[in-house]
């Protein structure tokens, strides 16, 4: 199986390290029966003797699943298979080994199926860290199937392979992990989505040797979806910039809900307050103070809010002080600390939330809003439309006839593009708590709905190119009707959209020309369709030719009423 595999690949390593050699300068090569097909059950029927016929031949293999095999009556005093004999087993019985050897063969220990079985195979082999599979193809097939297997497996070989016929102007990270042979790599989880929700990206991880993860929360689902494709260890990093810049780390596991944020590194110390600034017991929550010579003096320029964010540390002495520094840093995050001295994140303390790896104060969002005269209140809030779908949202109280493309527009002008809203919700009143704060966990998910039209064409898509993207862009963004100049991004996409509005097109164009960075380079409708048509002449169908309009019924019958009346008056005019 591959996780014996996996397991013998880490007691090589270990024991080349052991030696002093580098494991990376060697490369491990696993030989698997070969046989690819249109159809997988054709490909069995066609395997399945020749492949008995080689395990009859081999001793020692059909020992292997004779001990394997459920129903085989193993005779006492025989402790492995090696010491097995098979002298004594019947023809129906062995027929039953070989039929249970086949399958476990076909299923589990070689390349068998079609195109799309075998890329999952070679995947999955590419993850433990096999460098290289050599296919055995002429184990007793006959000659005509070994050749018809020839073309399938060359395509196996190509798709699995894509940094062979590199194209030199593609940038996307997948691209530049391949050419640059990258062994670390340092990503927040918002970018690591994105390389994840790309089939084609997915073969870049297996080459590295460490993942480092932060900026944000680390679902344990993430790191379990690293480890289908790489065997990389993954570290979650946390700390605030103003702690220059890592303070705690933990090597992650794929555990339910987020992964801990670990200890405090050297010369960081790790504090969880509440709110008199006393410690909090083991499994209270609190929120975090920094301390350590990694701690900065403050924001530049900014005194009012240097005081707010850096107090004097309280629980060290003079000397310890100057030696470990004697600020400590409140970082806004409500943690737990564990029995084990590791520390939970829980979420904020105040309104401030990291989205795709920056870090927004939402009451910046507000201010800026407010400043509008026909809104008397705003409130925004991070709102997830699906899983890995989490976009900002605007409510606001104030004038009806006010547009989204009106606050967008006020908003583009102050902020930068990542703090702009994707949806706007007019309320006649913010919902409240029992204390008349605003009960931001009581407020409506927004129904999805393109932006109002004074801003926008309404011009439909005029090719079918474009109907076909308009289609995905309205799976993806929800957005019922979208027209020819309609952007993207201004419709609610984003980043980790834009990575699944690409994989859609590829599969919806059977294509691997399209690039992520076309996504973005062409945001609209139309855009996005003349590139499509460039680099694909042929996906679009070409007009046939006209076809001459056909004569109405109506317009027939009164043609031949007059031909029969200048008949009629012929004949009586005749002598």
């Amino acid at each position: 199986s591959l996780d014996e595999v996996a397991g013998k690949i880490k007691i090589y390593h270990a024991e080349l390290r052991d030696a002093g050699y580098d494991p990376d300068d060697f490369t491990v090569t696993l030989m698997l029966h070969t046989l690819v097909g249109d159809d997988r059950e054709v490909v069995r029927d066609m395997a399945r003797e020749p492949m008995k016929d080689y395990l009859r031949a081999a001793a020692g293999l059909i020992k292997q699943y004779a001990w394997a095999f459920p129903a085989f009556k193993r005779p006492k005093g025989t402790k492995s298979a090696f010491d097995l004999s098979l002298d004594g087993v019947s023809d129906e019985d062995l027929e039953a080994i070989l039929d249970f050897a086949f399958e476990r063969y076909f299923e589990d220990a070689g390349l068998f199926g079609t195109i799309e079985d075998c890329l999952e195979k070679v995947q999955a082999i590419k993850a433990i860290g096999v460098g290289e599979i050599a296919c055995l193809i002429d184990y007793g097939l006959s000659v005509p199937d070994v050749l018809a297997g020839l073309k399938p497996l060359a395509e196996v070989l190509r798709i699995a392979n894509p940094d062979t016929d590199q194209n030199d102007q593609d940038y996307s990270l997948a691209a530049l992990i391949k050419r640059h042979n990258v062994t670390h790599f340092q990503a927040t989880p918002s970018m690591a989505r994105m390389l994840l929700a790309d089939d084609t990206a997915t073969a870049s991880l297996a080459g590295l040797k460490q993942i480092l993860v932060g900026g944000e929360a680390l679902p344990g689902a993430m790191v379990e979806a690293f480890n289908a494709h790489t065997n990389a260890p993954i570290e979650n990093m946390y700390g605030p910039t103003e702690t220059t810049i890592w303070s705690s780390t933990e090597t992650a596991a794929p555990v339910q809900g987020l992964v801990n944020i670990g200890k405090a590194i050297a010369n960081t110390q790790l504090y969880v307050l509440d709110a008199q600034n006393q410690p909090c017991p083991i499994g209270v929550a609190g929120e975090l103070y920094i301390g350590g010579l990694g701690v900065t003096r403050g924001y530049w320029m900014r005194p009012d809010l240097t005081a707010e964010r850096f107090l004097q540390n309280p629980f060290l002495n003079a000397d310890e002080k100057a030696q470990q520094g004697g600020m400590i840093y409140r970082t806004g995050d409500l943690v737990i600390r564990r029995t084990d001295g590791k520390i939970d994140f829980i979420g904020r303390v105040d309104n401030q939330i990291k989205l795709r790896g920056h870090r927004i104060e939402l009451g910046e969002i507000e201010a800026q809003i407010e400043e509008l005269p026909q809104v008397t209140q705003s409130v925004v809030s991070l709102k997830e439309f699906k899983a890995g779908d989490a976009r900002l949202v605007a409510y606001f109280t104030g004038s009806k006839t006010l547009l989204d493309a009106d606050i967008k527009t006020h908003l583009k002008a102050h902020l930068p593009s990542y703090m702009i809203p994707s949806n706007f919700v007019h309320l006649d009143v913010m919902p409240l708590t029992p204390n008349k704060k605003v009960n931001r966990a009581a407020l409506p998910m927004p129904k999805v709905q393109k932006p109002a039209q004074q801003h926008f064409s309404t011009k439909a898509p005029d090719s079918q190119i474009a109907q076909r993207i308009s289609a995905i862009w309205t799976r993806v963004l929800g957005v019922p009707t979208i027209s020819s100049t309609d952007n993207f991004f201004d419709l609610g996409g984003h980043s980790l959209l834009a990575v699944q509005v690409h994989r859609e097109l590829k599969a919806e164009l059977k294509t691997d020309k399209l690039s992520i960075t076309d996504v973005f380079r062409f945001p609209t409708l139309s855009g996005l369709a003349g590139r499509i048509t460039a680099i694909l002449p042929d996906a679009e169908p070409q007009p046939s030719a006209p076809i001459m309009p056909t004569e109405t019924p109506t317009k027939r019958n009164d043609a031949m009423a007059k031909r029969r009346a200048m008949r009629a008056k012929r004949k009586a005019l005749t002598p």
